[in-house]
């Protein structure tokens, strides 16, 4: 049995090292049983925000002392985890669909065609790069894709996404357009992460996990054969002479050599933590400070993932309610 710290809870690097056996061990009975291949990182993460939010009742309490509670894991794996976890290759159609709208939004941000902006929602002082906001683009929506495949596949729904970009930002636009409720999906490259939540004026919130590269629009670019043709351009213009850039270039070809031209590898997993509806929760206002998130910087819903709805009819009643179904 191992035991945790609460100082573990705050350190997800030694949280991970603490636990590696464990991890490592989880990691290849998920790839054996389920044929879903995390790596030690996204399992030790996922762990992680289970032990924060005793999700599943995965932490047994003697006295003051705290254990992992491995059966209690695995039920969570079985039940939980594996049902909702959508993996998504990144030539799928709407993984494609994503990338051009993200591209267009940005180009319309930057030109001032939306009225969106180019600082960062919460630091308003800080002006964020172009390739900053696609990628912070590209994750922000990724979860809304996830939650697509997830429930045509397990329902007899059609999910229709918000594609359209306004020149004005529209306050509650339903993240599911042909819903007759008001939908937030919101998506968190943040695995460790143990809060849903949702602005005000949504009915429901629906929290989603997105595992993806640490470059996603690079990685797309190597496998779709940009990459290669920028480093052919750039042979092409650099002198034949110029050894210094000519073994740049060979280190650059080095590290992509793997990822064959037009054949793309990379999948992308999303974690469909589950939802809440809005009315059945207060508000959190801004300043309050919350465990694992810090302060809250404007008034907006926010559950633990512990509290989140996630069951197969528990999805069903919210796609009735939602008109979906």
């Amino acid at each position: 049995m191992y035991r945790i710290l609460r100082s573990d809870l705050n350190r997800p690097g030694k949280f991970r090292e603490k636990l590696c056996n464990y991890i490592s061990n989880l990691k290849m009975e998920i790839l054996k049983h389920y044929g879903v291949d995390f790596d030690p990182e996204e399992i030790g993460d996922l762990l992680l925000s289970v032990c924060r939010s005793d999700d599943f009742n995965v932490i047994y309490r003697n006295g003051n002392k705290l254990f992992l509670n491995e059966s209690r894991v695995q039920e969570w794996v079985d039940r939980k985890l594996i049902p909702n976890t959508v993996i998504v290759s990144m030539d799928d159609e709407d993984i494609v669909r994503l990338l051009v709208f993200c591209m267009e939004m940005t180009y319309r941000m930057f030109s001032g065609g939306t009225r969106a902006t180019i600082t960062q929602k919460g630091f308003r002082q800080r002006r964020r790069t172009f390739e900053s906001i696609l990628v912070d683009q590209f994750v922000g929506k990724l979860g809304e894709v996830f939650v697509k495949k997830f429930l045509e596949a397990n329902y007899p729904v059609s999910v229709e996404l918000d594609w359209k970009i306004s020149t004005q930002i529209g306050k509650y636009r339903n993240d599911i357009v042909n819903a007759r409720k008001n939908v937030s999906v919101k998506s968190s490259p943040t695995l460790a992460g143990i809060w849903a939540e949702a602005d005000m004026g949504y009915d429901y919130g629906i929290m989603v996990k997105c595992s993806v590269p640490q470059q996603p629009i690079l990685q797309f670019f190597i496998e779709v054969c940009g990459f290669s043709r920028l480093l052919d351009f750039a042979e092409e213009k650099i002198p034949s002479g110029d050894d210094l850039f000519k073994d740049y270039l060979n280190k650059i070809r080095s590290r992509v050599e793997k990822y064959r031209c037009g054949e793309i590898q990379t999948s992308l997993k999303g974690i469909i933590c589950g939802y809440f509806k809005t009315s059945e929760f207060s508000p959190i206002r801004e300043g309050t400070e919350l465990p694992y998130l810090g302060v809250v910087r404007e008034k907006r819903f926010l559950v633990p993932i512990d509290q989140l709805r996630w069951s197969k009819d528990d999805w069903k009643k919210f796609l009735e309610d939602v008109g979906l179904l």
